[in-house]
């Protein structure tokens, strides 16, 4: 039931208001990761294997992570979550912890103290599944990677008509903490808040900034 794919692409736009009285729900969260981020095909060999998503991945290594930090979000509890693209399944990582609180309120900042995010999806890389191949280029290939994956994540989110809007920061620091990671193994490279679209909203009028006086 999605609208024509062209008028997807004329208007994604980052939305940054959200409607408190029906935020997203579980099953538009679980919709929106299917379709942008669970492993389509896998095969293994004595590299570690390639799966097949539905972003680009150089390589098909597959090196970027989905942690959705939920503030709201019917039926899952606040917290740290960790999304299994294989199961396609949510994976408790922590309760609504000082740090959890900390990125959440960072989120906010982040988006212009608009609306409060109602999920802070966190992308995380597992450097060492690209290094290995791609040396001394393999942050690159990250960054490539991650703006593929912002991508149809924006187009994703148009379709269903959920709002999106990628963070230009972040807290690498923070983050692997509330996840308790090896920051030099895996920490976040990016993130994006997504959240149900307030209503009456003019996509094509929201991206601006705000006037500051």
């Amino acid at each position: 039931n999605d609208i024509p794919f062209s008028r997807v692409l004329e208007e994604r736009r980052s939305l940054r208001n959200y409607d408190d009285e029906q935020p997203i729900t579980d099953v538009q969260l679980g919709e929106f990761l299917y379709r942008t981020a669970r492993v389509k095909e896998m095969y293994h060999d004595e590299k570690g294997g390639v799966t097949f998503r539905p972003y680009p991945g150089g390589g098909a290594l597959q090196s970027l992570e989905i942690y959705p930090v939920i503030d709201r979000c019917a039926n899952i509890p606040s917290g740290l979550y960790h999304y299994d693209p294989l199961n396609h399944q949510l994976e408790k990582v922590s309760d609504r912890s000082v740090h959890v609180e900390t990125m959440l309120q960072m989120a906010w900042h982040s988006i212009l103290e608009t609306s409060r995010p109602q999920i802070l999806l966190v992308i995380a890389s597992r450097f060492q599944r690209v290094q290995w191949k791609y040396s001394s280029i393999a942050y690159s290939v990250i960054l490539k990677d991650l703006g593929g994956l912002y991508q149809t994540m924006y187009l994703v989110a148009t379709a269903m008509g959920l709002a999106p809007c990628a963070l230009g920061g972040g807290h690498s620091d923070l983050f692997a903490a509330a996840a308790n990671l090896d920051y030099f193994a895996e920490t976040s490279v990016g993130a994006l808040v997504l959240g149900s679209r307030a209503k009456g909203t003019d996509m094509l009028a929201d991206h601006s900034r705000p006037s500051e006086h």
